[in-house]
């Protein structure tokens, strides 16, 4: 896309929704862009659901794609490295130190010396690796989306422990929830709606819980973390909220179609197929509620601590009032935003669904 027809396509979307208010002032502007994945002949709507990585000592921005490449990128949008797998890199980087990690559809994760992109290992799970690695107890550990989590040395990539639940018999959410771990516990779910919380360094399930309300589709594909709650998303009609040392339940809302959770300025955010709800993560309390117009995609997060920008697919990139849920502005540069963004101060990295990567100055 060229910069003129770019230009155009992000001035016309304050039109998207004519009913809205003038946006107070700019909220953005763009730095720089660049073309990371191209369409692929007999590809219809092109998904991008990675998400970037911001490391804030190298200044590098690393991005994966769906053509099986993963892209290190400086500060004024010159690459600094590529690197290749064998499938699609669906799940959000994990920056560590002098080390990404990311797996990859192909099956692998991948362990690479930032600042160049040389390989340090691979652990082959022969899984599709669709979601964002955590660290543990010194491992590094990544659900499949055939529900299994994996764990292996973060130094040298050897196994340590695997936790396998039997794939859920007919048709599933395509997705799954990354893992979060905290206090020597690796927390997970599946998509038969169980919460499992397992022993970093072990493995041991030291807790299970089936959490998804009565449904066809009981995918769990979200999970938050923090004070010591954990909170889910179920598909089929809940947000949940348990102790996460031992698993106790504490609140359940209703919410139909729930797709994500994330802690954000202190409000639990639940992204569902219709709607944006604000929960007091106390008590489940609802704050506000916001329709989403588009499908829920990565997980909201705060830029410039003002806004509230949730990736919505083909609704774009929507910037929220934290306190209301008003929709202020929308970024779409014409094929949609499904990846969640990098976000550094009033810095901000955004993936298309089109693999067109934006530089934002956040106002």
């Amino acid at each position: 896309m060229t910069a003129a027809l770019l230009a155009l396509a992000l001035a016309a979307q304050p039109a998207q929704a004519g009913r809205l208010p003038p946006a107070p002032r700019e909220l953005y502007r763009i730095a720089w862009h660049r073309a990371l994945a191209g369409k692929t002949l007999g590809e219809v709507g092109p998904l991008e659901v990675g998400g970037v990585a911001y490391d804030p000592v190298t200044r590098l921005v690393v991005a994966g794609t769906r053509d099986g490449w993963l892209h290190a990128l400086r500060e004024d949008g010159s690459v600094a490295w590529e690197a290749r797998g064998d499938g699609a890199f669906a799940g959000e980087p994990l920056i560590d130190g002098d080390t990404v990690y990311a797996g990859c559809n192909d099956g692998r994760l991948y362990a690479l010396v930032l600042t160049t992109g040389k390989e340090r290992w691979r652990y082959e799970t022969r899984e599709a690796l669709g979601t964002r690695p955590a660290l543990a107890e010194g491992l590094v550990v990544v659900a499949s989306l055939q529900d299994t989590v994996y764990a292996v040395d973060a130094r040298t990539g050897a196994w340590k422990w695997h936790h396998k639940r039997d794939t859920r018999e007919g048709f599933t959410i395509q997705g799954a929830a990354s893992v979060v771990a905290a206090d020597g516990l690796v927390h997970a779910g599946f998509s038969d709606g169980t919460l499992v919380a397992l022993d970093a360094a072990s493995g041991v399930v030291r807790w299970e819980r089936h959490a998804a309300p009565t449904g066809a589709y009981q995918d769990v594909d979200s999970l938050a973390l923090s004070a010591g709650r954990l909170y889910a998303a179920a598909y089929s009609g809940a947000v949940v909220a348990l102790e996460a040392a031992t698993g106790k339940p504490l609140w359940q809302v209703e919410l139909a179609e729930a797709s994500r959770v994330a802690l954000v300025g202190g409000t639990l955010l639940a992204v569902s197929t219709a709607s944006v709800v604000a929960l007091a993560p106390a008590d489940g309390r609802t704050l506000w509620t916001a329709r989403l117009e588009g499908t829920p995609a990565g997980a909201p997060r705060l830029a410039a601590g003002r806004w509230l920008v949730v990736p919505a697919g083909k609704g774009g990139l929507r910037f929220l009032e934290p306190s209301t849920g008003r929709l202020v502005r929308v970024l779409d540069p014409g094929t949609g935003v499904s990846a969640s963004p990098a976000l550094d101060g009033r810095r901000a990295w955004v993936l298309s669904n089109g693999g067109l990567l934006l530089s934002l100055a956040l106002q």
